[in-house]
C-alpha cells in the first residue's frame, strides 16, 4: 500500500472544487490530491505533480485574477479604507501583462502544446475590466449598507464524520439579521453553471459557524457578466440531501490510494486543459 505523507491525512476534506475534479476526471484528481501527497513513487515524478498542479487554464485564468482583485478591494473595505475602482483596473490589467509574458508557464493549454494566441490576452483584458467596472458600478453598492462580516477564507467544519472545506466570496449580515452568502460568478450567466451542492455546501457551513438557522440564511449567486443576482434558500431537508452527497463523495474519494481504482476519463479536449495531460499515459492531447 502507498504511503501518503502526515499532512494529508490532517488536512483531506471534501470540497466543492474536489467534488467538481472528481467528476470530471478521476485520475487527474488523483494526480492533483494523492499523487502530490505520495511519500516516494517509483512510477510517478512527485515534485512535477506538484509543479503541473499550479498551472491554470484559460477558461479559469479570468476569474481566477478578476476575484484576486476584488478580494484585495475588499480586504481594503474591511480595514475601513476607501475601495478603489482604478486600483483594481491597474492590478488586473498588470496581471494579465504578467502572464502574457510566459503563458507557457502559466497556463494549462499553452504548457500541453496548444500554440500561443495574443488575442486571448487582449479578449480576457477587455473582459476583465468589464467584469470589475459592473463590480463596483452596479453590484458593490448594493452591498455597501451590510455588515461586513468575512470574504476569501478557507473554513473548515464537519459534514457527520466527514470533515469538509469552504471558501465563501462574502459573508455579509442585513439588518434584520439575515445572513447573506454570496458567491461572485465570472462565467456566463448560464443556468447549468449553478450547483445547488456548491451553494448548500456554504449554508451548511454557515449553520454551523453563526449558529443559524437555514430560514436565517440567503445564498446567492451574483454574475459580473451582467449584475444579475439570483438568491437560493435551502429547507432542512433539501440540506439533508446536501450531507448525504458530501458523505457518499467523501467515501468514494478514500475508499482506496490505488492509481487503478481512478479510471481516467479521456478526451482531445478534455485533456488539452487537463493540468496533467503531460504525464498521463492515457492523454489524448494531440489526437
Amino acid at each position: 500500500m502507498k504511503k501518503l505523507e502526515d499532512w494529508f491525512y490532517r488536512y483531506n476534506a471534501w470540497s466543492f472544487s474536489k467534488h467538481r475534479l472528481w467528476g470530471l476526471c478521476k485520475r487527474a484528481y488523483y494526480y492533483r490530491y494523492i499523487g502530490t501527497a505520495l511519500r516516494e513513487s517509483e512510477e510517478l515524478d512527485i515534485e512535477k505533480l506538484k509543479m503541473l498542479k499550479n498551472l491554470n487554464s484559460r477558461f479559469a485564468l479570468q476569474g481566477k485574477l478578476i476575484h484576486e482583485v476584488i478580494e484585495n478591494q475588499i480586504g481594503q473595505h474591511y480595514l475601513g479604507r476607501k475601495m478603489s475602482k482604478g486600483v483594481a483596473e491597474t492590478q488586473y490589467t498588470q496581471r494579465v501583462d504578467q502572464c502574457r509574458k510566459t503563458p507557457k508557464g502559466i497556463l494549462t493549454e499553452y504548457f500541453n502544446g496548444e500554440p500561443v494566441e495574443e488575442t486571448f490576452f487582449d479578449t480576457i483584458r477587455k473582459d476583465g475590466l468589464d467584469q470589475i467596472s459592473m463590480f463596483f458600478g452596479a453590484i458593490w453598492p448594493q452591498f455597501e449598507d451590510l455588515e461586513y462580516l468575512k470574504h476569501e477564507e478557507f473554513d473548515r467544519f464537519k459534514v457527520g464524520d466527514v470533515k469538509a472545506v469552504v471558501k465563501v466570496d462574502y459573508i455579509s449580515k442585513t439588518k434584520d439579521g439575515t445572513l447573506v452568502v454570496t458567491d461572485w460568478k465570472t462565467g456566463a450567466d448560464k443556468k447549468e453553471y449553478e450547483s445547488d451542492l456548491q451553494l448548500g455546501s456554504y449554508v451548511l457551513w454557515a449553520t454551523e459557524n453563526y449558529g443559524k438557522e437555514p430560514k436565517e440564511i440567503r445564498s446567492e449567486l451574483v454574475y459580473l457578466t451582467t449584475g444579475i443576482m439570483r438568491s437560493y434558500g435551502f429547507s432542512v431537508e433539501q440540506l439533508q440531501e446536501i450531507k448525504k452527497k458530501i458523505t457518499e463523495d467523501f467515501k468514494n474519494m478514500n475508499k482506496t490510494f490505488d492509481i487503478k481504482y481512478f479510471k481516467p476519463t479521456s478526451s482531445p479536449k478534455k485533456c488539452l486543459s487537463c493540468q496533467f495531460a503531460t504525464v498521463c499515459p492515457q492523454s489524448m492531447v494531440g489526437e
